[in-house]
């Protein structure tokens, strides 16, 4: 919703939310009573679809405007960097929760720590990135790529059976997230 705010209205944000809803209700149906897909916190049915949807349309809604940028209010600020920061470190918190809630015994255990781990090694590894590519931490490189180790931990959580795995899963999230922020942004 965020990469459509200020291109729409707010009848265009209406049939939007309503057209989402609906194919976000049948794209569960398919992935989870259909498919019988292992998505314990949500990584295929929420942030995939997501993902697949915001990009979908985007293409919609002057997206050569967009692209322009021309007044530099695609970059961050300081204001809105630590409200992001703040938002980052509530997720860091509860995520792991999140991909526990439906687990059950050892696994529930298994996910919040699976879930933890890989955060903390996108973490790392975002740091690790940034600072070897620009020679500082940039901060929005860092919110990026912290959240990339909870989105892919929604799918695997429950399954990966040592931390060890979770850690690498995480830190090769997180790189794969930083270089392509830093990518998409022309800053490599």
């Amino acid at each position: 919703m965020g990469a459509v705010l200020g291109k729409t209205s707010f009848p265009q944000l209406f049939v939007l939310i309503t057209i989402e809803t609906i194919f976000y209700t049948l794209n569960a149906i398919i992935c989870v009573d259909l498919l019988h897909a292992a998505d314990i916190g949500g990584a295929i049915v929420i942030h995939q679809w997501g993902a697949i949807f915001g990009a979908t349309a985007t293409y919609f809604f002057q997206n050569t405007k967009a692209l322009e940028d021309r007044l530099e209010q695609c970059k961050g600020r300081y204001t809105s960097e630590l409200i992001a920061m703040a938002g980052t470190l509530f997720l860091f918190i509860y995520w792991p929760s999140f991909n526990a809630a439906l687990a059950v015994g050892m696994a529930q255990t298994r996910s919040v720590v699976n879930t933890l781990t890989s955060i903390t090694g996108s973490t790392l590894t975002a740091v690790f990135v940034s600072r070897a590519i620009l020679g500082k931490i940039d901060m929005e490189v860092l919110l990026n790529s912290t959240l990339a180790g909870g989105v892919m931990m929604g799918a695997a959580c429950d399954l990966i059976t040592g931390p060890g795995f979770a850690m690498l899963a995480g830190c090769i999230c997180g790189a794969v997230s930083a270089l392509g922020f830093l990518k998409l942004n022309k800053i490599l």
